[in-house]
C-alpha cells in the first residue's frame, strides 16, 4: 500500500513539473522573422515563426532610410501563410526594411536592409 501511495505521488509530482513548464512556455512570445525582396516594381516578402498566429493576419511596413531616419512608405497584411505584397510601388532607390509589430503571444520582427540602388 505505501509503495502504491509513493508512485502516486512521484507520478503526481512529474506530471505537475511538466505542466509547470508548458505553462511557462506558453507565457513566452515567438520570434517572428521577417523577409523583404523587390520585384523591381513592389515589395513582397513572408513572416515566419513557429506559432501560426505569429505570421498571419499581422500588419507588415516598408520604411525607406535616409539620413538616419525611417520614413514609412508602404503597408500589408499578411495572409494565412505570412505571405505580404505591398503591390505596385513603381520603381524606387534606397535602403528599406520591412517590420511588423509586437502582439499578444509573438515578437515583433525586423528585415535585413534591403539596398536598392
Amino acid at each position: 500500500m505505501r509503495t502504491r501511495l509513493l508512485a502516486a505521488v512521484s507520478a503526481l509530482d512529474v506530471l505537475s513539473a511538466v505542466a509547470l513548464t508548458g505553462v511557462a512556455g506558453a507565457r513566452e512570445p515567438a520570434k517572428t522573422r521577417v523577409t523583404i525582396h523587390y520585384s523591381g516594381d513592389g515589395f513582397y516578402g513572408k513572416l515566419k515563426s513557429t506559432r501560426a498566429k505569429c505570421v498571419r493576419n499581422r500588419k507588415v511596413k516598408v520604411y525607406k532610410l535616409k539620413h538616419g531616419t525611417a520614413q514609412k512608405l508602404y503597408s500589408d497584411i499578411s495572409d494565412h501563410d505570412g505571405h505580404w505584397d505591398t503591390g505596385n510601388s513603381g520603381q524606387v532607390h534606397g535602403r528599406f526594411y520591412a517590420h511588423t509589430g509586437r502582439i499578444s503571444g509573438c515578437k515583433g520582427g525586423t528585415s535585413e536592409t534591403l539596398h536598392i540602388p
